[in-house]
């Protein structure tokens, strides 16, 4: 797969000397793949934080809280020399969101509703959402996805808690 031919980005020569940000930002480049890349890249982050789920609360915000600043370093970096506000292939933001959105789940229903949730809010973006995009380069990128992923924790927590109490898990 050619990336530089199937996404008209950079210039050749900035793709090449820019290349660990764009890797880094488009989530080890699942951000080229098509047709949905932002759907990709939840579920790579979901996938990779499947594995983290052992560690303890604590080591678990941690490493969201680094994949948010590198995140917003990446993403701040490529939107300015690809001289776009929020490039497509850019999902280091979904990544995020979906750290968040799992932080502290630790059984698979919880990702699946977390993945479902999340997606359909990251799509749809809520008033909140919709007005926090409009910051510039990597927070414009990132807080959108940052606060779907609080609002879909907090809906998987409360829809566990329903399904608990009325007996039905």
């Amino acid at each position: 797969m050619n990336l530089k031919r199937n996404y008209k980005i950079l210039p050749f020569n900035q793709f090449d000397k820019n290349f660990f940000w764009i890797f880094i930002s488009s989530g080890a480049l699942i951000g080229f793949l098509p047709p949905c890349p932002g759907t990709f890249g939840s579920l790579g982050g979901l996938i990779i934080f499947w594995f983290l789920k052992k560690f303890s609360l604590i080591y678990q915000l941690l490493l969201t809280l680094g994949i948010i600043a590198i995140g917003t370093i990446s993403s701040t970096l490529v939107s300015k020399f690809s001289k776009d506000k929020d490039p497509d292939f850019v999902v280091i933001d979904e990544f995020a969101g979906m750290w968040i959105s799992v932080v502290g789940k630790n059984t698979l229903i919880e990702y699946i509703l977390a993945f479902i949730i999340f997606r359909i809010v990251d799509i749809k973006k809520p008033y909140p959402l919709k007005m926090v995009e409009k910051l510039p380069h990597g927070w414009g990128i990132m807080i959108d996805d940052i606060i779907a992923g609080i609002l879909t924790n907090f809906f998987v927590t409360f829809l566990i808690y329903i399904a608990k109490y009325l007996s039905l898990i």
